[in-house]
């Protein structure tokens, strides 16, 4: 079954889609060709975000074995690599958690099943890590969460403003919403 549908990156004619077989397919509409991506474990959300002005993107997959997982995507589908794993500030086990990046592309956002917000910082160089870290991924800062919900955060969607990528909002099960607003909030995460 198919869980997550989004058109191709950068006005590309792509449409690409995630399901609980654990793989990402890319229909390339121009050239007819199937792109496709095996995570092996069941995905339940997937968002994209292009790096730079030659096409290259990054795309995570949240999936049902608690790990959201990163990759590059150079300008042709083909060229992808794995450059991280994440998961220590959220939980996805038994419930469909989505992921999404801030407009800016510096931070992914996710739901978990405690009802938290994970905000992950991902950097902002094709490699997955931040400017500042010298390549290696342990310098990048662990992230934050932010707790509301009294139920599994399912839903999350950042605003597609890059003037205000602090701009957030969230969904649980328990049946309420929450915009996160506060631009104290995201400075604190760019301490």
């Amino acid at each position: 079954a198919v869980t997550c549908v989004a058109a191709g990156r950068g006005g590309d004619a792509q449409i690409v889609t995630s399901s609980v077989d654990g793989k990402i397919r890319t229909y390339d509409l121009r050239t007819a060709q199937i792109f496709t991506e095996d995570i092996i474990h069941p995905i339940t959300s997937f968002s994209i975000t292009t790096n730079d002005d030659v096409g290259a993107s990054t795309t995570a997959a949240s999936c049902l074995d608690g790990i959201i997982r990163l990759w590059r995507c150079g300008p042709s589908s083909a060229e992808k690599k794995m450059v991280r794993k994440l998961h220590s500030l959220h939980k996805s086990i038994n419930h469909k958690v989505e992921c999404a990046f801030t407009s800016n592309g510096e931070y992914l956002i996710s739901g978990s099943e405690c009802g938290a917000v994970a905000v992950y910082p991902v950097g902002s160089n094709l490699d997955g890590t931040s400017e500042t870290s010298g390549g290696s991924e342990a310098a990048l800062p662990v992230g934050m969460t932010l707790q509301r919900h009294t139920g599994p955060t399912c839903s999350v969607a950042a605003c597609p403003q890059e003037s205000r990528p602090w701009l957030i909002v969230s969904a649980s099960y328990d049946g309420s919403a929450v915009v996160w607003s506060s631009r104290a909030q995201y400075d604190c995460l760019l301490d």
